[in-house]
């Protein structure tokens, strides 16, 4: 149940060095999940979180989990992420929050060297944070042995049955004690995260972060019916105006590569990509380019996308209409982040992206937009062929039979009627449906 928020980081019992250490990192007070996660985990009870995208889960178990096996010699704790990338960012803040105290994290996923893995994980480190799929690996080798964990952690569990880890789960819950402290955090209660729950976990304390208009992002919406064809010439106009960092979403690996190379035609040179065929190094150095200001704008699927933590993303293009609705939910929370405002830009196709742009309406709770409804622009339109003009608006055919064309002012004055926008087809700016929601 969701209690009354703690203003202070000196009224959740934390030890005087742990304050010192979330000083140093920069923690001002606690968010909301924080304040309310942290003194059921701190009494090693088990825990369910839901909290949205962006309100500081990471740190609502990781701080309580070093602080309570900090004076401890054991590979105690683990910790499951869907991702490559959002491990090793939860391995790096368990590295900050732990190395002060001694603790050593190691991190297993695919794509890194197996055997430097194995040699970390012989080192007896005091937490594990990995995929599902690269833990069952170093299991079935021999390569580790979970009989003395003593904290099991899902976090994004909701992402973690949706990319198909159920099975994994199981093979490695099996291998835990079950007399043990199990902290599930997810953006939703989703029916397979219920039923994982019952299974894993032993009358959790339940911690629901409700939005408000104080905790909810502040991210203006904004959609864009728009053909195909067209989507390229508009994100590099979109891309123009905006001078921020910029998440482009696409929906499949090999289009994110086509719109990089895209982009790179049109003159962008600040704009990188990242998709999970990838080799490894080159993942997280597009990601670490990203961060660091390199480049201004990523291109990147959705798996990709949702383990890359940047504080200061102004504007996420959704390029391709995500298949899922709650997806739509997660893209746009890599902005509006930490108190910050964001604007958040979706290109649908008129006819193909109908029921899905339905979908994230009705998931928002606002009504689905039309195609019809007059829209506002920006910009002027694309230019039309003549042949899609009224046939009273076209000019009139040149005349081939090489006879003198009659002055200027020997031309009848003709009364020329304004070319009227097409419904469906052309890009609009809704701003009557995504005008500052707070997603």
């Amino acid at each position: 149940m969701e209690t009354q928020n703690i203003a202070n980081w000196s009224n959740l019992n934390l030890s005087d060095a742990m304050m010192k250490v979330i000083e140093d990192a920069g923690y001002k007070t606690p968010s909301n999940v924080q304040s309310q996660t942290i003194p059921f985990a701190m009494e090693g009870l088990d825990v369910l979180v839901s909290s949205q995208t962006g309100s500081g889960k990471t740190a609502s178990f990781v701080i309580p989990t070093v602080e309570r096996f900090k004076d401890k010699n054991g590979t105690y704790i683990l910790a499951l992420a869907p991702t490559r990338e959002i491990a090793q960012q939860t391995g790096a803040v368990f590295e900050s929050f732990g190395k002060p105290f001694g603790l050593k994290t190691v991190v297993c996923i695919g794509g890194a060297n197996i055997n430097e893995e194995k040699a970390a994980l012989a080192g007896s480190p005091h937490i594990i944070v990995a995929t599902p799929g690269r833990l069952c690996d170093h299991l079935e080798r021999g390569n580790v042995w979970l009989d003395f964990i003593q904290c099991l952690i899902f976090d994004e569990a909701d992402r973690m049955l949706e990319m198909g880890f159920s099975k994994q789960i199981d093979m490695i819950t099996e291998q835990i004690p079950k007399q043990r402290q199990t902290l599930m955090l997810s953006a939703t209660f989703a029916p397979a995260v219920e039923k994982l729950a019952k299974k894993a976990m032993n009358n959790p304390k339940q911690v629901i972060i409700e939005k408000t208009k104080e905790s909810a992002p502040k991210i203006e919406q904004s959609l864009f019916w728009i053909r195909e064809d067209q989507k390229q010439h508009e994100l590099a106009r979109l891309l123009k105006h905006e001078k921020g960092t910029v998440f482009v979403f696409v929906k499949a690996k090999e289009r994110a590569y086509q719109v990089w190379r895209a982009l790179e035609h049109k003159g962008f040179r600040d704009v990188t990509y990242i998709h999970s065929d990838l080799p490894q190094d080159q993942r997280e150095l597009a990601v670490s380019e990203f961060k660091s200001g390199k480049y201004r704008i990523i291109v990147a699927t959705d798996v990709m996308g949702r383990g890359i933590d940047v504080d200061d993303v102004a504007h996420v293009v959704n390029y391709d209409v995500p298949r899922d609705a709650a997806d739509y939910i997660h893209r746009i929370g890599r902005t509006g982040r930490r108190g910050l405002s964001g604007h958040a830009s979706t290109f649908a196709i008129p006819g193909v992206d109908d029921r899905s742009i339905e979908a994230i309406s009705k998931l928002r709770g606002v009504e689905a937009p039309s195609k019809d409804e007059p829209k506002k622009r920006e910009a002027r339109p694309a230019p039309r062929k003549p042949q899609d003009r009224p046939r009273e608006q076209r000019a009139p055919r040149q005349n081939h039979n090489h006879q003198p064309k009659p002055a200027l002012k020997d031309l009848p004055k003709q009364e020329v009627k304004p070319v009227q926008v097409a419904k469906v087809g052309l890009v609009g700016w809704i701003k009557s449906l995504f005008s500052k929601s707070k997603a």
